[in-house]
């Protein structure tokens, strides 16, 4: 069973899709030459497809990845509702907040919060605004692996 340090959710959450962005540059770069070339030389043809087919590509390539943006957005939002999560049991059980590892990345009934060598089952009310933490233990103990 892995279980996920705060920071590590952290730095997960925080982490930018660096390809999109490269690719994105190059496709508004390549606009921003070709649709120059087409206005200084309007006589040929070559530049103005060449202008066409980077605008459809641009335009193909925002409508395929704004659903993958709007899954980021969603997994993200879900992650800092797990922060918060283990921000306020760290407040209740007065500890830090770096020494609590979590399950999941995204709060989930059911989901386990570690704390030293102590396990905690967490359970959420329907609209998931409060949880109640009970006691739990592991079966296997020795299957646990913390990432940092």
């Amino acid at each position: 069973m892995t279980f996920y340090s705060y920071e590590y959710l952290v730095e997960q959450n925080s982490t930018p899709n660096f390809l999109f962005i490269a690719v994105t540059f190059a496709l508004a770069l390549a606009l921003l030459v070709t649709g120059f070339l087409y206005f200084r030389n309007r006589n040929d043809n070559k530049y103005r497809d060449l202008l066409l087919i980077f605008v459809l590509g641009t335009v193909l390539f925002i409508g395929i990845n704004y659903n993958n943006y709007e899954k980021q957005l969603d997994v993200s939002n879900k992650t800092n509702q797990t922060l918060t999560l283990m921000r306020s049991i760290a407040k209740e059980k007065k500890v830090s907040v770096k020494k609590l590892y979590s399950n999941s990345a995204s709060p989930t009934e059911g989901m386990l919060i570690k704390n030293g060598e102590k396990f905690y089952r967490v359970s959420f009310d329907t609209n998931q605004s409060s949880y109640t933490l009970t006691n739990s233990n592991l079966v296997d103990s020795s299957n646990v692996t913390l990432k940092k």
